[in-house]
């Protein structure tokens, strides 16, 4: 890319991948900045992927939002384009019944006999008296419901699920962090005032649900390209970074094309390849492979749900999303979903046949579905989210500090490491790193030296009579 004079462009910004980081930091980042997002997929949207096949939509990532979510601050056009929607959310329990998500009470509780509740209530109590000794994930959710109510929901399967490892692996600060939806659940101040906002029919304003318009993720980003195009910025797609290399406050960032120059680098890509694409050591860090499988149903969808979450003991999913509530298929089936599989780390993802299997058989065990069940495809996502991991956090902030040594900033779910539940918290959390890593640095201010002090440093000058 040449700029005037017949010399290469020196952008203020350069931006790797597209998703919701990239895009919000583009946004923050275009007034009187030249910027470029350079992507290796050949659409926006980052791990936001979608798939259409024999006409059905099927995507990779959560589809819903929320009217009040961050990144529709920065880019209206794109909540101008979703749909609302009632989306309902359920869970398999422990006892094989249907639930609420995240917890349903009366579900889990329904098998239980007398003496198993009174079991359950006391190491509740017991636990929340208890102090000190918690340092894990595990540790942190016993804490909130007790030892014997933390394996009767099922919720040290899900976290397994999830990260495909043990929660007592997982670190306590993200549990702190990210599982504070424990804390209210299982708050009888937040359960009282629920209840009375029930009886007295007050619906809070917390927004509404809606999901991203038909069309799939691509199309669905692109509008906020097209505005960000209008307001100056440079979007270079389908083109992988190659190598990176920084040299007298400029960083060069060379594609099997050509290379880009820029003032400053600003990562969205996972942590290790911008390590290793900068000749750093990388943090070989865990993460999460998902595997998708795009599955179609002629019959019965029993749970009536739109996303269903797996807490029972059997059945290698995590989470099931009705695609086909959202949006409707040519109508050779009934509905069509995609299901979700963890592979643990280090571990062979299984054969898109043999999941399937799997998933099928558990799904007529529980009840879940009646009539024929076919794999329409799959996806494997490498690197889908970070696994934070006991012990991670010193390789990763050593990580980014050596990468900020190279003019590289990190920010998102992939380039900080950080898990990151859902695209309102990635906006946000996109600006608060720029603001704190673009403020300017203020030097300590210099005290005039003192009179006896020049006097003591001063050469002694002559004396003239």
């Amino acid at each position: 890319m040449q700029h005037a004079g017949n010399e290469p462009r020196v952008y203020d910004y350069i931006i790797l991948g597209c998703g919701i980081s990239a895009l919000t930091a583009a946004k923050h980042l275009l007034d009187n900045n030249a910027v470029l997002i350079l992507e290796s997929y050949r659409v926006p949207g980052g791990n936001h992927q979608s798939y259409v096949i024999d006409g059905m939509e099927f995507d990779i990532g959560a589809i819903c939002f929320n009217t009040t979510d961050e990144q529709f601050k920065h880019f209206p056009e794109l909540l101008g384009s979703c749909i609302p929607k009632a989306v309902e959310v359920k869970k398999i329990c422990t006892n094989g019944s249907v639930g609420r998500y995240p917890f349903d009470w009366h579900a889990e509780a329904s098998s239980m006999s007398l003496t198993e509740r009174i079991s359950c209530l006391v190491s509740l109590v017991t636990c929340r008296l208890r102090k000190g000794g918690q340092d894990d994930a595990r540790s942190y959710a016993q804490s909130r419901i007790g030892d014997l109510l933390y394996q009767r929901v099922g919720l040290d399967l899900y976290i397994k699920r999830l990260f495909g490892i043990d929660a007592a692996h997982i670190d306590y600060d993200f549990a702190l962090k990210r599982m504070q939806w424990l804390s209210r659940e299982t708050s009888l101040r937040f359960r009282v005032r629920r209840l009375i906002r029930r009886k007295m029919k007050h619906i809070p304003v917390w927004g509404e649900t809606v999901v991203r318009p038909p069309g799939g993720f691509g199309c669905y980003y692109e509008k906020a390209l097209s505005r960000l195009r209008d307001e100056g910025v440079e979007f270079v797609l389908d083109e992988k970074a190659l190598k990176i290399e920084t040299a007298a406050g400029i960083t060069a960032v060379t594609t099997s094309n050509r290379t880009y120059l820029a003032k400053k680098l600003i990562s969205t890509i996972p942590l290790d390849d911008a390590s290793k694409l900068c000749g750093l050591p990388e943090t070989t860090l865990p993460t999460v492979t998902l595997l998708s499988l795009f599955v179609a149903l002629r019959g019965s969808w029993l749970p009536g749900c739109s996303i269903l979450y797996n807490f029972h003991k059997f059945g290698n999913w995590k989470r099931i999303t009705v695609h086909s509530d959202f949006y409707p298929g040519p109508g050779s089936y009934d509905k069509h979903c995609t299901v979700e599989i963890t592979v643990p780390p280090g571990m062979m993802s299984p054969a898109p046949a043999d999941a399937f299997a799997d998933v099928e058989a558990h799904l007529r065990d529980m009840n879940i579905i009646e009539g024929e069940l076919v794999l329409i495809g799959s996806s494997e996502l490498r690197n889908a989210y970070p696994i934070p991991q006991k012990g991670f956090k010193a390789r990763r902030d050593a990580a980014i500090v050596r990468l900020a040594s190279k003019e590289v900033i990190c920010l998102g779910r992939q380039g900080k490491f950080e898990y990151i539940p859902h695209s309102n918290v990635a906006a946000k959390e996109t600006i608060n790193t720029l603001e704190k890593a673009l403020e300017p640095v203020e030097l300590p201010q210099q005290r005039e030296p003192s009179l006896v002090k020049l006097r003591t440093e001063l050469p002694a000058l002559p004396v003239t009579t």
